[in-house]
């Protein structure tokens, strides 16, 4: 049906649920043509009502011989009409019921308004679109990673994903891994499903991060490291507990703490909290980091 828009309640970007109004059409036009079939309605019972008790009074009347087959002919062919006057009042009351509906546009599905064709006061006309929604739609996250990783990586694997300006982290599923790689950059790419989530729009940008293994590391606490001409160590507590200072290479750092690459057995005690002035020799009480 056509109309002028009344109200345009969503924009570009915004996201809309399943059921929810998101356009209504200037109703004056349908409210007054349910009116007058409301009306037209009212009239085709009472006729049909009338011309019934005339058909019952002229039926018993046949029945007794008191009126020719001619006039019990012209009864009941005037009750058919009523009859169908009366089915069609009630069809045109159902289309008008019905065109109400079409007051109120809903989405027909959760999904992103990704353009709006026309504003309130536009004539709404059938066949011309007022919005574009993206319905029912997966974000799919685009990443890479490098062949020696991938074999570790499956379709419906688990994966953490930090979009740069959206404040939660989102848990998304690695839906396709593409079997062609990259010979230059020796990478594969991953296609990773997100939930749908509020203010998530295509182009954005962000990190993925993969559980690919477990491994075993000694972790220490960053305010056990010294830091002597831009090479790292630590104090150790040996078996009569006094301290001796010992060179390390560290790696990567862990919200628990920092990695030891080489340097460092598990099992040795060190110095947790390094007080200034401390010296190799010097005794320590005790000092142990989990």
């Amino acid at each position: 049906m056509s109309g002028y828009i009344h109200e345009l309640q969503v924009r570009e970007g915004d996201r809309v649920q399943r059921g929810e109004i998101i356009a209504k059409l200037d109703g004056a036009n349908i409210e007054g043509g349910i009116r007058q079939s409301r009306a037209e309605l009212s009239a085709a019972n009472s006729a049909f009502a009338d011309v019934q008790i005339d058909f019952e009074r002229f039926k018993r009347l046949y029945e007794r011989g008191y009126i020719s087959e001619y006039e019990w002919r012209k009864i009941r062919l005037k009750r058919d009409v009523a009859k169908e006057l009366l089915n069609q009042a009630q069809a045109a009351q159902e289309t008008a019921d019905a065109q109400r509906a079409y007051i109120e546009i809903r989405s027909p599905g959760d999904g992103v308004v990704v353009a709006r064709l026309k504003r309130a006061g536009d004539m709404a006309q059938p066949g011309e679109p007022m919005l574009i929604l993206e319905v029912g739609r997966t974000l799919l996250f685009d990443t890479s990673v490098s062949e020696a990783h991938v074999a570790a990586i499956a379709v419906g694997s688990s994966v953490r994903v930090k979009i740069d300006v959206l404040p939660q982290v989102l848990q998304g599923m690695v839906s396709r891994v593409v079997p062609s790689g990259d010979p230059v950059s020796r990478s594969y790419q991953l296609k990773i499903a997100l939930p749908n989530t509020k203010n998530l729009l295509p182009g954005m940008f962000g990190r993925a991060s993969f559980v690919i293994g477990d491994s075993q590391a000694v972790l220490i606490p960053p305010q056990a490291l010294v830091e002597r001409g831009g090479l790292r160590g630590v104090f150790l507590v040996d078996d009569a507990g006094l301290a001796r200072f010992r060179w390390l290479r560290t790696g990567r750092e862990w919200p628990k703490g920092i990695e030891i690459a080489a340097g460092l057995l598990v099992g040795e005690q060190i110095v947790a909290v390094v007080a200034p002035g401390l010296r190799e020799g010097d005794r320590i009480t005790s000092a142990e980091y989990p």
